[in-house]
């Protein structure tokens, strides 16, 4: 989250710079969101979440996969017989080819999360399709599978974004902003981020994990956590495709 502290006397300044970076769209998706972004998601270009009294949820995972992490990863998901959604970097499917397969093989989602994860602020229409198309057919050509859904790096929105992933027959996968646990930052630990979940469930969201970042093995504790609670509770977890769709 972005927090800004102006003095008085470059209020001016301040407020000026703010705009230029809201316009540039440089910002984090705390501080604003895209202007079109409810638009985007009645027309169900966008899902962030689904309505349904249905006690179902999505747990999504981003920037692996990871030789350490994901392994443990699905273990807890076989474990508790539960299905996700892997937002994979196409660099890193490349590198771990055996993983991605096995994602597949266990029957969960595989999902668009870029081919090297940039800042798509930086890059210009072309450079993006590109990052976009390399991992569409890097998934491909291990699974089988083409990916229906991306997770654009950083939550990147904008309006050739949209025209280019309807070409590619791809919905944008966001996320439940309140189950936006921050369990990549080091130093949180699973008690924490499974408690952030838990405490703010509700039903159809689309819960954000990570799986490729330096804390993930948090991040996996917390799933055993979260999965256990949350099936006592009465909740089934789906791949967000599937979750989609109990949402029509």
């Amino acid at each position: 989250m972005v927090i800004l502290t102006i003095r008085k006397r470059t209020a001016g300044l301040g407020v000026v710079s703010l705009l230029i970076l809201m316009i540039l769209g440089i910002t984090s998706y705390t501080l604003a969101k895209h202007p079109n972004m409810d638009n985007w998601k009645k027309e169900r270009i966008v899902i962030d979440k689904v309505e349904t009294d249905k006690k179902v949820v999505a747990l999504t995972f981003d920037d692996g996969p990871d030789p350490q992490f994901t392994p443990a990863l699905l273990d807890v998901l076989k474990k508790h017989d539960a299905q996700a959604t892997f937002f994979v970097m196409g660099k890193k499917a490349e590198s771990h080819p055996q993983i991605l397969k096995r994602i597949a093989a266990e029957n969960h989602e595989i999902g668009n999360h870029s081919y090297s994860h940039p800042d798509f602020n930086k890059l210009k229409r072309d450079a993006q399709l590109e990052e976009i198309n390399k991992t569409t057919a890097i998934i491909k050509s291990l699974t089988g599978q083409s990916p229906m859904l991306l997770r654009p790096p950083g939550g990147y929105l904008s309006y050739d974004l949209m025209e280019m992933s309807k070409k590619q027959k791809l919905t944008i996968a966001y996320w439940t902003y309140q189950q936006d646990s921050k369990d990549w930052r080091n130093g949180t630990k699973a008690p924490a981020i499974a408690g952030h979940i838990i405490k703010n469930i509700q039903p159809g969201q689309v819960i954000i994990l990570h799986d490729g970042c330096p804390n993930s093995m948090e991040t996996v504790r917390a799933v055993d956590m979260i999965i256990s609670n949350l099936k006592e509770d009465g909740y089934t977890f789906v791949t967000m495709s599937e979750l989609i769709k109990i949402g029509k």
